[in-house]
């Protein structure tokens, strides 16, 4: 199994949040956000691993190839990443003597659809997802295979011209046809960034949900 590597913020260890970076980006680019949120959340430990693949064009890494967008190709590249993703977690989880309902996941972009898709599909439900301007991709093939029904907030703005402002209701639609408990942000003016306000409405919707 392919071992991931990234930093890591870990004054505190009552909860794991693994912060899932875009296409082309990296951990260390990532991890601005989670210094961002570990300041309302100081007891958790924030971790930002770089994808395992790097990207065919530039720099930077890739959870799954972008090469072939069909919906096959994607479903099977997520599909793959999550589980290294899986692997990843629950060493994090049993490192710092965790559960699953101590554990949430944060994703951008290609990291947002990770995020959706690992959750789903572990065995037992995380304690939240945050998926900023990204998709749920295959919702009618990933419906067979959904083991958990975390609580999920999706996050989008209407000005994102990388990954259409659509996505969010494609999203939010998908999840509730499938018994998951989602909420749905949008942004207005916002491109394909996170701002100030996703950032907030991140931390109050883990904040949440987590029980400790």
């Amino acid at each position: 199994m392919i071992e991931l590597k990234g930093p890591e913020i870990c004054a505190g260890g009552k909860n794991l949040v693994v912060c899932l970076h875009g296409w082309g980006s990296s951990g260390d680019n990532f991890v601005h956000l989670a210094k961002v949120m570990n300041k309302s959340l100081p007891d958790s430990c924030f971790v930002a691993p770089n994808a395992p693949f790097e990207r065919e064009i530039g720099d930077g890494y890739q959870w799954f190839s972008l090469e072939d967008r069909s919906e096959d190709a994607l479903y099977n590249g997520v599909k793959n990443a999550a589980s290294i993703v899986n692997h990843f977690i629950d060493t994090k989880l049993k490192e710092l003597n965790l559960k699953d309902t101590e554990l949430s996941l944060v994703g951008f972009s290609q990291g947002a659809m990770l995020a959706i898709h690992t959750a789903l599909t572990r065995s037992q439900p995380c304690a939240s997802v945050v998926a900023y301007s990204g998709r749920f991709l295959a919702p009618a093939k990933v419906a067979s295979q959904i083991k958990s029904k975390p609580n999920i907030c999706v996050i989008h703005g209407d000005a994102d011209d990388v990954v259409p402002f659509s996505s969010l209701d494609l999203a939010v639609k998908a999840l509730k046809e499938n018994g998951v408990n989602v909420e749905g942000h949008p942004i207005h003016a916002l491109e394909h960034i996170i701002n100030e306000e996703g950032i907030r409405l991140g931390v109050e919707f883990i904040k949440r949900n987590f029980k400790n």
